[in-house]
């Protein structure tokens, strides 16, 4: 093989493997987001489960400083891509995430959330900072005083 040929497939290697496809990352036209599904009552005994630590200070605020006790149900992880709704199964029902707009300090969203029966009772569409936590919810039964809620974060 001639120099000049082993050159020019040597070069075309790399050129190949950068033109191939790619995993698509969330950047610019997406975002990395991460939700908490917690079960909010009212108690005798207040507590938050520690794996709710990143969000105690908020949950200790108006208005959800109308309950004193706070559980977590469930968590995951989407990856939401512009104007590409995403579903996620929660334990007290289902939710859907959609990405409409996103910089480097704010991410903006439309939430929506139904209950266990299918209900919707919730549709929001939040906008907040890069890597903060964002709370949303809905009081449940007036009877037993609880309620459910999401918090969400994404990057």
């Amino acid at each position: 093989m001639s120099l000049r040929l082993w050159l020019a497939s040597w070069l075309a290697i790399p050129v190949i493997a950068v033109a191939g496809p790619r995993p698509v990352q969330a950047g610019n036209d997406g975002a990395e987001c991460s939700y908490i599904e917690v079960a909010a009552t009212k108690s005798d005994k207040p507590s938050i489960d520690p794996e709710l630590k990143p969000l105690e200070k908020k949950l200790k605020k108006g208005p959800l400083s109308a309950w004193n006790t706070f559980k977590k149900l469930s968590n995951g992880a989407v990856t939401l891509g512009k104007n590409k709704p995403e579903t996620m199964k929660l334990k007290q029902g289902a939710a859907s995430m959609m990405l409409r707009d996103r910089s480097a300090q704010r991410v903006e969203l439309t939430v929506t959330m139904d209950n266990a029966k299918g209900k919707r009772v919730l549709e929001a569409k939040p906008a907040f900072k890069t890597g903060d936590w964002l709370i949303l919810g809905e009081p449940g039964d007036d009877k037993d005083d609880t309620g459910h809620v999401l918090a969400l974060t994404c990057k």
